[in-house]
């Protein structure tokens, strides 16, 4: 909304030679995405609080993150219908307690996914995240580990898309930065590491401003400029 304010005060410009003073406020820009908790309030009388993890319109049980082994390892897992939930409940080998009758429907689940997350998260904790989300995913289940920024540089699937590449910096190292945002079917993004402090500095003071030589060399020896 900012960058449309913007725009739009840009293109009065264009048109009537005029500038504009923008006055932004982040509150009101905001203000439109609580429309369906106001609602609910109003037309409900229901008072919007904390969900955790749960699905928002309660259309998935379970649904949240759930431990694993190893140090701060997660899982997260999403059930929608009852064909995903035989698919978990295939995955656990046919564990007891999702035979429980709390669990029989996906009506049931939902209504007892505090009691239904308990269990699952009693289960996952003694698996590796990757090797249980390859084991869910086998069964039909919504499932993927949640990775911390170490696990980004090594996983499969951002290192196929080329997420992440490797550069030679200007200082004579070489760094891990992200590669295009954007890919095209017809063409490659040239993709550089940020620039030494000072790279353009004569470009920009002499060509541009064009500052006289011995002030722009004094400015440097003084540290003025960097």
């Amino acid at each position: 909304m900012g960058a449309f304010s913007i725009l739009v005060a840009l293109r009065h410009r264009d048109r009537t030679g005029k500038g504009q003073h923008i006055d932004y406020s982040q509150q009101e820009a905001v203000m439109q995405m609580v429309g369906p908790a106001f609602m609910d309030y109003t037309m409900n009388d229901r008072v919007a609080k904390p969900m955790g993890n749960r699905h928002p319109l309660s259309v998935a049980a379970p649904h949240g993150v759930f431990p694993c082994t190893g140090d701060d390892r997660w899982i997260s897992i999403v059930v929608t219908n009852d064909a995903e939930w035989q698919g978990l409940v295939a995955a656990t080998d046919g564990a007891a307690w999702t035979d429980a009758e709390e669990f029989a429907t996906h009506e049931d689940r939902v209504r007892n996914i505090a009691r239904l997350h308990e269990q699952l998260a009693a289960w996952t904790a003694d698996f590796d995240d990757r090797a249980l989300a390859e084991r869910l995913q086998g069964q039909g289940v919504a499932a993927a580990p949640v990775l911390n920024v170490g696990d980004l540089l090594d996983d499969p699937h951002y290192r196929a898309r080329g997420t992440f590449i490797e550069v030679h910096h200007p200082l004579g190292f070489t760094e891990t930065i992200y590669g295009a945002y954007v890919k095209t079917s017809r063409s490659e993004a040239k993709i550089e590491p940020g620039p030494a402090i000072g790279r353009d500095n004569e470009h920009v003071f002499g060509d541009l401003l064009d500052m006289p030589k011995d002030r722009y060399e004094r400015l440097v020896e003084e540290q003025v400029i960097y």
